[in-house]
């Protein structure tokens, strides 16, 4: 008797094994394929876990401009690659996690079988700020491929001053050149070395001379519950030289964020008689910021209390629309009495897609971003109020915009886009 049933369990358990056996070969051939379907569109950093359930992938996209363009192309690429389950996805910058997408098995099945289009994925799947659980998935999964870990690029930044601030001349202008030398170092940090170059000018003085843009070393850090923060020393923009430590939350959809943010800064110039000159007297600035994001008309609202370089106290607004990768926007500041105010812009330039072959890669700024105040004369610049500075190039209010409405938003327009061109 006991012979005979362990003749008749032996191909049940071996059934067992068969189909278990099966679903691992499945998942690691799947596994292969959107890593490879990713590698093929340029994206760094992927890592993939994968169950019977559910794959959960990251990536980051250091070849197409703008947030939305690659998470789209991302999304179609393991769409393509995966066999059914669902899918998770979390999108980093500089091997930060900055956005979780969700794909249920019903949707993904949807999708595969030809009954819905990516429009409608764009519009049903979950986007949040919120990666907690998913890079915990993946702390299972093995080293990053194709790393952008000390990977080179020489980033050609233009650069415009213009100001009505003489009685002599309409405009002092001043246009310049300022290549960068950009290099992701370990997680979250990032070394940047930029020069200016003088193209023309009706200035005298510094704006005549080769001198130092930023140069800096920043540390990125990610906290659980959506908490960022980032260090960063070395030279800023307008001529000053130090270290400013930044943090902020955002909540889980994106769209309402506050922060602080405090400056330690010395003097920063290229002199005729002693060459880079950097002062000995050091200045504190800080800030408080609230921002909200409002979906339906994709407006964007800044509000911050601040210390300025300078001492000077006072509060300013913005005001920011996004049409796609462009975003234009009015700001106000009162500060000791003074009122100021003006437009700002950030615009792309061209070459949506700048691939990267090896470690070195040569390419203009994904964005052209200029500010315009109004005043430029009075007590507001004698006393140099309301001033700051920045502590990237590449710092302007469309490149970096990980947000969750703004993102769905154009991807959808974008695929409806290509959905007509297609039918024409």
């Amino acid at each position: 008797m006991y012979a005979d049933t362990l003749t008749t369990r032996l191909p049940v358990r071996m059934k067992r094994i068969y189909i278990v056996a099966f679903l691992m070969l499945l998942c690691t051939t799947a596994d292969a394929q959107i890593m490879a379907k990713l590698k093929e569109i340029g994206m760094e950093n992927i890592r993939c876990v994968q169950t019977p359930e559910t794959t959960t992938v990251a990536f980051e996209n250091n070849v197409y401009r703008g947030t939305y363009t690659g998470i789209g192309k991302a999304v179609t690429a393991c769409l393509d690659g995966i066999p059914g389950g669902n899918l998770q996805m979390v999108v980093l910058e500089n091997r930060i996690p900055r956005l979780y997408i969700d794909m249920p098995d019903s949707l993904v099945h949807a999708y595969k079988k030809g009954d819905i289009g990516l429009a409608q994925v764009y519009q049903r799947m979950r986007i949040s700020v919120d990666t907690d659980n998913a890079m915990k998935v993946l702390e299972k999964s093995e080293k990053p491929e194709n790393t952008s870990a000390w990977k080179v690029d020489v980033v050609i930044y233009p650069d415009l001053f213009l100001e009505n601030n003489t009685f002599d001349e309409l405009y002092t202008y001043a246009i310049n050149l300022n290549p960068a030398v950009e290099m992701a170092l370990w997680k979250g940090a990032k070394a940047t070395a930029q020069v200016i170059l003088p193209i023309a000018t009706n200035l005298t003085g510094e704006m005549k001379r080769v001198r130092p843009g930023i140069i800096t070393i920043s540390q990125d850090v990610r906290l659980k519950h959506n908490l960022f923060g980032r260090l960063t020393v070395g030279n800023f923009t307008d001529n000053r030289i130090g270290a400013q430590l930044a943090i902020k939350y955002r909540t889980d959809n994106g769209r309402a964020e506050v922060g602080a943010q405090m400056g330690v800064t010395g003097f920063s110039a290229v002199t005729a008689d002693e060459g880079w000159y950097i002062g000995t007297k050091m200045r504190v600035n800080a800030s408080v910021t609230a921002s909200y994001y409002e979906p339906h008309t994709n407006l964007q609202f800044d509000l911050s209390a601040n210390r300025y370089v300078f001492g000077d106290y006072g509060i300013r607004g913005d005001c920011t629309r996004h049409f796609g990768e462009y975003a234009i926007g009015l700001f106000g500041i009162y500060t000791s009495g003074e009122i100021n105010g003006g437009f700002h812009f950030a615009i792309p330039l061209p070459g949506k897609k700048w691939n990267r072959k090896g470690f070195f890669r040569v390419k203009p700024a994904d964005y052209f971003a200029w500010t315009y105040s109004m005043v430029a004369h009075g007590k507001y610049i004698d006393e140099q109020m309301g001033k700051s500075y920045y502590t990237r190039p590449d710092e302007n209010r469309s490149g970096g915009f990980y947000q969750p409405d703004y993102i769905r938003y154009f991807l959808i327009k974008e695929a409806k886009k290509a959905q007509s061109k297609s039918i024409k």
